[in-house]
């Protein structure tokens, strides 16, 4: 068996994973505009009954979406993400269904 096989794919992989700092400005800068989209999406959407409704809907299911100390613009915009998506659960519906009143 050749020992040295291994190492050699590990390298790869580590070469193959690298980013260099350019790389990585322009994806921290592409996720800094996608999260300046998101937050003015949610501002619009306050600004309107429906979408004022709806946050405060998924603000009582969820709790408050705030950036938290230390979050870095990837992690927000994931966890913002994930509470914009999130199915919020449905509420006890009647027992019985409304009488049709004729």
């Amino acid at each position: 068996m050749d020992r040295t096989r291994k190492a050699t794919r590990e390298g790869n992989e580590i070469t193959l994973q690298h980013m260099s700092p350019k790389e990585a400005f322009l994806i921290e800068e592409l996720v800094e505009d996608n999260l300046t989209q998101l937050l003015a999406s949610v501002e619009q959407l306050k600004e309107t009954p429906e979408g004022s409704t709806e946050l405060q809907r998924r603000t009582k299911a969820f709790g408050e979406c705030q950036r938290s100390e230390g979050e870095t613009s990837r992690q927000f915009y994931d966890k913002l993400r994930r509470w914009l998506d999130q199915d919020i659960p449905q509420t006890k519906s009647p027992l019985h269904p409304p009488r049709q009143v004729e």
